[in-house]
């Protein structure tokens, strides 16, 4: 990525102005279905559909089908912001009936994206006021290959619902990823299996009426890969009847119980049954269920485990020979054995996260970056990193953290341990420390003066006490790729003029870098 803003792609500003033309033409229905309307509502609505028709086709024929997502993102926005543009241009004294007209047509021109060419759904990134629409003309959509419905109504109006999802899942043969939180119920799943045979990835969290019966229903996705079944009523026995007849499953989320499901099927099965799960999510896991892990689930590249003294031993993990993220939570770096499951296995982890892990000090990071070379990712959360009493005295044979390309750091460093860290990574594209962490204008040279930071993209510093605007001005100046620069609200002696000062200055020197303070972190 150029450390400069480029010119748009022509086909980006081409769909950008498809989208400002669609809202247009709603604009310019507003004042004739307004007239229309209080002559005659009906009419008025059927000459609206007809023009929305008109258009629908008009870009069936015209806009690539493979340019269709884009389009529908750049459609949506232009329409919120002909929404919010009809808003603030009325008064106190705003004819509610003119009102009403008005926002029903820009809601209604939406309908111009539904077409057999919209592969992709998301309905929590559409404004609320437009999201009727889909609700309802969903089953327009045949082309949906990932379709999220979001929390629908929170499960409070499950019923209501229900009857609409059926009728639109019946046409949506081509799917393969579904979301249904909340509101998910057994005549859906129903529908689901009869009508959507492609489904993969089948998320329905939060929804209370899934059950153990629910099981039997979803184990007739026979191509089923991931399902996410938490805070559902499926008990560890509704797991167990589904691991045992989805054969191609390799995820079920987080589920506290697996150890037990696994137990179940050890004892009931002929033999030691191998299943082909690759993802372990669980807060509690005695010896025997990370054992029985290891055995039935010899696939497993991702382990996700609360570690209980008394109970587990973690040395059991380095017989996964696949093991390639691993995130450990409530445990010792030494007493716990870590040291020697990164000595085994570090081998092959790229992902590495350590959540209220205790005894971290700096050999033990020189540890994590001789033992797993390959790391791309590790995660310090709230743990206790503490002063070392002997520093590591061998010479390091390998460069430390060279290939990582994410650190987030959120627990209490001393300025040797971050140094370390800091200096070391020099393909790193994703930093983000803690408010535990306070950095000042001086680190922050040392750091930039050994590691400028060169591939580092994104950087979130989420509270400073100390650092100026001459650590803004060195980040921008050293970090050649850097695109997004986020939290300076936070940094309490940047003034407002401070951050009007860095904005423009980006500006002025057309540097591709995004200091918006509302930016989302999964963007």
């Amino acid at each position: 990525m150029s450390r400069y803003k480029q010119p748009k792609k022509l086909e980006s500003l081409a769909l950008a102005k498809l989208g400002d033309w669609i809202a247009l033409q709603a604009e310019s229905q507003m004042s004739a279905t307004a007239v229309l309307a209080q002559e005659n509502i009906s009419n008025a609505q059927v000459v609206l559909g007809h023009k929305i028709e008109a258009i629908r086709s008009f870009l069936d024929i015209n806009v690539p089908w493979m340019t269709y997502d884009t389009l529908a993102v750049e459609t949506i926005r232009a329409l919120s912001d002909l929404i919010e543009k009809t808003k603030n241009s009325y008064g106190f004294r705003v004819s509610m009936g003119k009102f009403v007209t008005q926002m029903n047509v820009i809601v209604k021109m939406s309908e111009v994206l539904f077409t057999k060419n919209l592969t992709y759904l998301s309905i929590d990134k559409i404004p609320k006021m437009i999201r009727s629409v889909f609700y309802s003309k969903l089953k327009m959509l045949k082309g949906l290959v990932y379709l999220n419905l979001g929390s629908l109504s929170g499960g409070w109006k499950t019923i209501d619902m229900e009857g609409a999802i059926i009728e639109s899942l019946k046409e949506l043969h081509n799917l393969k990823y579904l979301f249904i939180n909340y509101d998910c119920t057994d005549n859906i799943l129903i529908c689901v299996v009869q009508n959507c045979p492609k489904i993969e990835k089948l998320d329905v969290s939060s929804s209370k009426f899934i059950s153990d019966e629910s099981i039997d229903i979803i184990c007739n996705l026979k191509k089923l890969k991931s399902v996410q079944l938490y805070r559902t009523s499926v008990t560890w026995s509704g797991f167990a009847n589904m691991l045992l007849h989805c054969e191609n499953l390799e995820d079920v989320g987080r589920c506290d119980e697996i150890g037990r499901v696994l137990e179940f099927i050890h004892k009931s099965d002929i033999g030691l049954k191998q299943l082909k799960l690759k993802t372990y999510v669980s807060r509690y896991a005695t010896d025997n269920h990370l054992k029985l892990a290891v055995k039935m689930c010899p696939l497993i590249h991702s382990m996700t485990v609360f570690h209980n003294t008394l109970q587990s031993d973690l040395m059991v993990l380095i017989g996964l020979e696949y093991l390639k993220e691993l995130k450990l939570l409530s445990c010792d770096f030494y007493a716990d054995h870590i040291k020697q499951i990164l000595q085994v296995k570090g081998c092959n982890i790229i992902n590495l996260h350590l959540e209220h892990v205790d005894q971290i000090d700096l050999n033990a990071l020189m540890y994590i970056s001789q033992m797993c070379p390959l790391l791309e990712s590790l995660t310090l959360y709230n743990c206790t990193l503490i002063q070392h009493t002997s520093l590591y005295t061998k010479k390091l044979e390998i460069l430390p953290f060279r290939n990582l390309k994410k650190l987030t750091c959120v627990s209490t460093c001393t300025d040797e341990q971050l140094l370390f860290l800091l200096t070391n990574c020099v393909n790193i594209q994703f930093i983000q420390i803690g408010t535990a962490i306070q950095f000042d204008d001086d680190f922050i040279l040392k750091i930039l003066e050994k590691n400028p930071l060169i591939h580092l993209r994104e950087l979130r510093i989420m509270q400073s006490d100390f650092m100026t605007i001459t650590s803004v001005e060195r980040i921008i100046q050293s970090c050649m790729s850097l695109e997004i620069l986020v939290e300076l609200e936070s940094w309490t002696l940047l003034t407002e003029d401070d951050r009007e000062f860095i904005r423009n200055y980006i500006k002025v020197n057309n540097f591709n870098i995004d200091t918006s303070p509302i930016r989302r972190y999964d963007e």
